[in-house]
């Protein structure tokens, strides 16, 4: 989260915009502007897409952090899952599943540097 707020500061700066004016410009409040600077909220999807059509940048480059923290929580809690007692082609889908999700999250991890 700390690299959007980063990059969100630097950026509004860098186009001479106020907090007040970019939260104007997103339809948010300026606390809520300050609160994203500062790191203290995490920024929703409709943050991440604003900013991005903003200040031209991609949502993958903005949300690198929130894209890094949300995959290593999907790892830790990927092995505690609770065992669903099903039919065999429930659980064989399921297990399917779950080992793709396991491979892309080890590859998010890894691109972003986790």
């Amino acid at each position: 989260m700390q690299d959007f707020s980063l990059c969100l500061r630097e950026a509004r700066k860098k186009a001479g915009f106020s907090q007040a004016d970019c939260a104007h410009l997103l339809g948010v409040t300026q606390t809520h502007i300050s609160n994203l600077e500062c790191g203290r909220t995490v920024p929703t999807a409709a943050d991440l897409c604003g900013v991005a059509v903003l200040f031209g940048r991609t949502t993958e480059h903005l949300g690198e952090s929130v894209f890094r923290d949300r995959a290593e929580t999907i790892r830790r809690n990927l092995f505690d899952l609770p065992v669903r007692r099903r039919h065999w082609l429930g659980r064989f889908v399921r297990n399917n599943a779950l080992a793709n999700l396991e491979d892309r999250v080890d590859r998010l991890i890894d691109y972003y540097g986790g």
